[in-house]
């Protein structure tokens, strides 16, 4: 096994908000608005000059974030993989060059780098550069469309000059479950993600589950939805390390829908029989959500080991030597932990709601997120399963987890825009 791990690769201030969107992007603002920033860096490398090829833009404001996690993870690999992509188009990414990544991007052939510095900016100003100076910017440049990765894009896209937005969205949380965001975040987002869903060109969802939930809620037309799964990230560890099989690992639970008390709760139930398993918490708490702090004496238990944020390849670790990866969450996207966990050979035992069965698919231990019994008993199942049956799982995860693959997303994503701009 361990072998095997190695080898592994409130409405006053929310019409406020809404006004102030408006009369920004109906030009009393918009007009005096000034973002500067240099010209694009310039390609390096072979220059594809022998035809005349389609221009797409990729919003790439994600890149303000010095330690990604969950989407703006997930967004980074998506583009990296557009850019080495087999693709009919060239790529202009609005990006903050000073990220490692956007520095690997730049070099490729068919791609250009527009220097944005997301990073020096705060977040209100990255947010009216998305809601009205990229897509500007982008239709002055050339391009014919425009790929926002993180699910929000322009709200008034009739101001754009008509160029088509495709965005991606990750989950509905912040308009199902309001009280677990913070109030300006849940405001800006209810403002601006709703109506820019509604007017994209097309909606591009990460789950059937998100498909589903989309179409139901925001009532659009399943003519202009997709769902394109999300990849698995090739993770290495740094170093050998041998699986405990005393041990629970938890991934970025830290908002509130991530179920994280409820996991402690049952870890407690479980050592009331098992005394030694211990729960691995990995990631940090994040600002825009609610309900962190309330878990805070509980999270002091000594068998609770925080490790904050961690890099890919400590990542990578924590999933070799974890037994179990436990995520009993309310309500996810796509749950990307779990693939990973999978393809390092860990147990998964997950909520049996939103899209949680579909990503685990047949090697996934099902329950019930709102009984802490439930969950103890899945985490004992997991545990103690042994022989055939613990092989059997793993093998069935691993091949589950190669199903996903971000070379594969980038090629749908790519057949997508090509037909869009057809």
């Amino acid at each position: 096994m361990a072998k095997q791990c190695r080898q592994a690769d409130g409405r006053g201030q929310a019409c406020a908000v809404a006004h102030l969107v408006g009369h920004l992007v109906a030009g009393a603002v918009a007009g005096a608005l000034h973002i500067p920033y240099p010209r694009g860096l310039r390609e390096r490398g072979d220059r594809m000059q022998t035809e005349k090829r389609e221009l797409v833009a990729l919003n790439g404001r994600f890149t303000a974030v010095d330690q990604p996690t969950g989407v703006q993870a997930a967004a980074g690999e998506l583009f990296t993989q557009l850019v080495l992509a087999d693709r009919p188009f060239d790529l202009l990414i609005y990006a903050d060059s000073t990220a490692g990544v956007v520095r690997e991007w730049a070099g490729a052939p068919g791609v250009r780098i527009e220097h944005v510095p997301f990073r020096s900016w705060g977040r209100a100003r990255a947010q009216l550069h998305e809601q009205i100076v990229i897509s500007r910017r982008a239709r002055q440049a050339g391009a014919r469309l425009l790929y926002h990765p993180i699910n929000t894009c322009p709200r008034y896209q009739g101001h754009q000059g008509h160029l088509p937005q495709v965005v991606t969205l990750h989950d509905l949380n912040f308009h199902h479950n309001p009280q677990w965001y913070g109030r300006s975040f849940r405001t800006w987002l209810e403002h601006t993600t709703i109506p820019g869903l509604s007017r994209a060109a097309h909606v591009v969802c990460i789950s059937d589950h998100v498909v589903g939930d989309a179409i139901r809620t925001l009532e659009l037309d399943p003519g202009r939805v997709s769902r394109i799964y999300d990849g698995l990230r090739r993770l290495s560890p740094g170093r050998e390390v041998a699986r405990d099989r005393d041990l629970v690992l938890a991934v970025n639970p830290f908002q509130p829908h991530k179920n994280l008390p409820r996991l402690i709760e049952a870890m407690s139930i479980l050592r009331k029989e098992r005394p030694s398993v211990r729960l691995r918490v990995v990631g940090r708490a994040q600002e825009n959500f609610r309900g962190h702090e309330k878990i805070a004496d509980a999270l002091a238990a000594e068998w609770v080991h925080l490790t904050g944020y961690i890099d890919e390849t400590q990542l990578a670790e924590e999933y070799c030597a974890a037994s179990v990866l436990c995520m009993p969450s309310f309500e996810e996207g796509f749950g990307m932990p779990l693939i990973e966990a999978m393809s390092f050979g860990a147990s998964v035992v997950t909520s049996n709601l939103s899209c949680l069965p579909e990503t685990a698919g047949p090697a996934g231990i099902l329950v019930d997120p709102h009984s802490a019994q439930s969950i103890a008993d899945g985490l004992h199942t997991a545990l103690t399963e042994s022989g055939a049956g613990r092989e059997a799982r793993e093998e069935a995860g691993r091949a589950h987890a190669a199903r996903f693959s971000w070379a594969t997303a980038a090629a749908e994503y790519t057949e997508l825009f090509s037909r869009l701009m057809r």
